[in-house]
Formats: structure tokens, C-alpha cells, sequence
């Protein structure tokens, strides 16, 4: 199961349909698409270009960077469940950095795949019908993801890693690879008498030495769905949760670092492993 190739596969067009606006991104900048309103989930169709917004707490901008290559296209679903889609190219010089959507620029609407009332050329009609199609895709892969999460969830798995301080364990207990995606199942247990409000849980590829600045490299993983992700760790407590990734290997040289850290506190942990 191919999530991300499979929806663009479906989705990109070979015509040049009208109406289907393209925006231009390079490396050298930050291109800010500002939606009307926060966004749920977006995707890219190709490694050439990277979207980020923030995704634990929602908001209606997102960065986008792209690097010479193949042409691509991006998708977006607000939080009100409104559809955006755009082709995406790379550019050396851009004209814009910065993009305001209308919410007329919508293609559909999520509940009920709604195409807005007006007049469409075939091939803008033919480029919604097979959006609706890679919408339906994508809700059907997060269906299994979340059924195989729930299993690794409630599952008695080992201990890959774990790190200890002022109370707080954070724990590696796996990772699973079902198809093309990688499940990594992470611990916080919480031994003091204080809760541990978290900021932030994230995961990254690191390769190289941190003493040698020159040769280190630090990448975030991005998930594809988080499973039980907590913002409070009780006292006393704790929580298992999980993160859906696309498959990913480590190098002879890599590493695998968990890392979370306290929300208006001092307390954080890293671990690594491999």
C-alpha cells in the first residue's frame, strides 16, 4: 500500500486543466500558502517539494519549498473539511512568496465530496472526479492504518530503548513494518509527583557526530497519522502511543532519536537507538 504515490498517482492530470492554478516554490525560499481556514491534513506527490504546517496545534498557514525536478501537485484538507489542490513547479526566481486562498479556490468538500456549483471545462471536471477517488484512497488507507494501530497498540511488544530522568522514562518498544509504512510504538512513564505537560514528541534521523557540526545531519521524521499522541502525562501514569511513518531504513551510520520535551517546564528526554 502505497498512500502518498497511490492518491497522486490518481490525482495528477496529464492535460493542463484549466482553472488548476500552479504555484512555484525553490530552496532558497519559504513560499506561505495562508488558507481560510486551519489545515487538517496535506500532501505532496513528489520528494522534490516538502509542505509543513503544524499539526498538533491547527493553523492556516503552510511553508512550502521545492528543489529542481519533476513537477508535482499538493493537496490540502481544512478543518472544515474544504479541499484545495494545486500543481506544483519549481522556479529559480519567484514572482510570489506569499499566497492567499480563497475559499472559491475549494475543489470539493471532504463529508460529502461536494463540487462547488459552476461551469467546468471536461478537463476540470475530469480532474475532480478523480480527486474524489483519491480522497476516498486516502480515507480508506487511514482505516487500515488505525485498525493496525490499535493492534500494535494493545500488543505486548519488546523494549528497543529506553532513557530515565527526574522521574520520566521514555521508551522505544518498537518498531513495525506493515507494507510501506513503518509503526513506531513510544512510551512515557511518569514516576514523579509532577505531571509532564508536553510540548512536543518527535522522532528524527541523525547521522554523524553533534561535536562535528560539519558532518551532522538532523531529519524529522513526518508522520502520516499519530496514534494516542498525549498533551498531558498524569503523575503516576503512563501512556503509550504511536506513530505511522513512511518506510524509512537507518544507514550503517545512522541513528533513530526520540526526543520530547516539557511544555513551560525544564524537564526533557532523548533517546537513541541503533
Amino acid at each position: 500500500m502505497k498512500l502518498i504515490s497511490l492518491i497522486f498517482l490518481l490525482l495528477t492530470i496529464q492535460t493542463n486543466a484549466q482553472g488548476i492554478s500552479t504555484i512555484y516554490a525553490n530552496d532558497d525560499h519559504a513560499v506561505a500558502l495562508f488558507f481560510p481556514n486551519s489545515i487538517r491534513q496535506a500532501v505532496v506527490g513528489s520528494a522534490n517539494f516538502t509542505f509543513s504546517y503544524n499539526k498538533e496545534n491547527s493553523q492556516s498557514v503552510g511553508l512550502l519549498q521545492g528543489i529542481a525536478g519533476s513537477k508535482s501537485n499538493l493537496l490540502v484538507i481544512t478543518t472544515k473539511g474544504d479541499i484545495f489542490s494545486y500543481f506544483l513547479e519549481y522556479r529559480r526566481k519567484l514572482d510570489t512568496i506569499n499566497y492567499f486562498i480563497k475559499p472559491s479556490e475549494k475543489i470539493g468538500i471532504e463529508d460529502t465530496l461536494e463540487v462547488p456549483v459552476a461551469k467546468h471545462t471536461s478537463a476540470e471536471l475530469n480532474y475532480k472526479r478523480q480527486s474524489e477517488v483519491g480522497i476516498k484512497v486516502m480515507r480508506d488507507s487511514l482505516s487500515v492504518f488505525k485498525g493496525i494501530s490499535k493492534y500494535i497498540l494493545k500488543s505486548n511488544t519488546r523494549i528497543l530503548n529506553e532513557r530515565g530522568k527526574k522521574g520520566l522514562i521514555l521508551r522505544l518498544k518498537d518498531l513495525a513494518y506493515y507494507g510501506d509504512e513503518v509503526y513506531s510504538l513510544v512510551e512515557i512513564e511518569n514516576k514523579s509527583k509532577i505531571d509532564f505537560e508536553v510540548d512536543y514528541i518527535k522522532l528524527f534521523k541523525v547521522n554523524g557526530n553533534n561535536r562535528r557540526k560539519a558532518s551532522y545531519q538532523k531529519l524529522e521524521l513526518i508522520p502520516l497519522l499519530t496514534q494516542g499522541l498525549p498533551k498531558k502525562v498524569k503523575a503516576g501514569k503512563l501512556n503509550r502511543f504511536l506513530f505511522v511513518f513512511p518506510k524509512f531504513t537507518l544507514g550503517d551510520s545512522e541513528k533513530l532519536v526520540v526526543e520530547t520535551i516539557e511544555k513551560n517546564g525544564s524537564r526533557g528526554l532523548k533517546l537513541l537507538w541503533k
